[in-house]
């Protein structure tokens, strides 16, 4: 099927899958994604993330978010697509059906002239969200650009996608598609002729799955806000949607999307310092049918527990947003595999054991 789907399929073929829940995955030992993908310690990688993966599914979850890294396949392509695979038969042994996403504008290269980043031991700054050290004064003065921006690496970007898409077209290991992440976030409308590219890409493989691009901006005031997220809509097949709201405000981000009457996935949600925790988000999302991946699980080197810089910067200007800066902003799970608070592991388990009593 190389054009998009009608929402009559779309909803079809989600009426197939049950009540998807879970997480976006990176095992805790990986300080960023070249960790996860790279063959520097490669294995102990692996192990971990099989010991991580085993505990999605003793909770209930079944289905992770996983994010295809350029950096590693421009570096070492034929081992990348190698430990790829080896991560999707992990989730495949582990009942984890699979969500990739294939572009992203999160911590892009800066700059005219494109700088590799490199492999082997990845440095991590302790107390920093996902474990970046702040831009310097430098750095800042340089402009992110998108990997398809660099003519250079165009044609090697979209070989990634077309390898990774033709590899898993018709295995149902993989499920969906996120063809971009948040598109538009970093590099505004100079993403539309990249998003405009990869479906017309990943559509050419003709797929059994879905495609689908994230929207977050225009939930927030109940129309679109931007010609990325227009484009978005446009084309996808499935809505996927980031919410770190409160209860109220999701409740009416969803009443919004449900105007175009495609299936719904919440790809990024958890945010307790801004009250999107478990306790109400969770029998929410269970009632409403909606897929959902909580950001993050065992919180190791990413940090992701930390709330984002931006939210400090508010409080240093004086600006007071009723967070609650004592709680963990995201993960699930401790470094020892305990729960970081074994009421919430409770309820989770509850609705999922739930939902497969009810055989979704």
């Amino acid at each position: 099927m190389k054009a998009q789907w009608t929402p009559e399929q779309a909803n079809e073929w989600y009426e197939k899958q049950g009540w998807l829940r879970g997480c976006n995955f990176i095992g805790s030992d990986c300080a960023n994604r070249l960790d996860m993908f790279q063959k520097y310690k490669s294995e102990e990688k692996l192990a971990t993330a099989e010991r991580e993966l085993a505990l999605c599914q003793k909770i209930g979850f079944n289905t992770v978010r996983i994010w295809a890294n350029f950096d590693v396949y421009d570096a070492e392509p034929d081992s990348y697509m190698e430990i790829f695979d080896r991560y999707i038969d992990l989730c495949g042994k582990y009942g984890q059906k699979v969500m990739v996403v294939l572009a992203h504008e999160e911590d892009l290269p800066r700059g005219d002239v494109f700088v590799p980043k490199k492999m082997g031991e990845q440095a991590y700054a302790l107390g920093y969200h996902q474990g970046r050290f702040p831009l310097s004064e430098e750095e800042k003065t340089k402009e992110p650009r998108h990997y398809m921006e660099y003519p250079e690496l165009r044609e090697k970007y979209l070989e990634m996608v077309r390898r990774t898409v033709r590899k898993y077209a018709h295995d149902d290991r993989v499920f969906c598609w996120n063809v971009m992440n948040e598109p538009g976030i970093t590099i505004g409308d100079r993403t539309l002729d990249i998003l405009r590219v990869l479906f017309e890409t990943v559509r050419a493989e003709d797929p059994d799955q879905p495609l689908c691009a994230d929207v977050w901006k225009s939930i927030k005031n109940g129309k679109i806000a931007t010609p990325a997220e227009q484009l978005a809509f446009d084309l996808s097949d499935v809505i996927s949607f980031h919410s770190y709201q409160a209860y109220w405000k999701l409740i009416a981000e969803i009443r919004f999307l449900q105007q175009f009457s495609r299936p719904l996935f919440l790809t990024e949600w958890l945010q307790r310092i801004n009250h999107n925790d478990v306790k109400e988000i969770y029998p929410l999302l269970y009632l409403t049918n909606i897929a959902n991946y909580c950001w993050g699980f065992v919180v190791g080197k990413t940090q992701t527990n930390e709330p984002w810089d931006a939210l400090w910067e508010q409080w240093d200007r004086g600006e007071d947003h009723g967070y609650d800066f004592t709680k963990w902003q995201h993960d699930l799970f401790r470094p020892n595999g305990r729960p970081y608070d074994p009421h919430e592991i409770e309820l989770i388990r509850n609705f999922n054991d739930l939902a497969a009593a009810e055989g979704r």
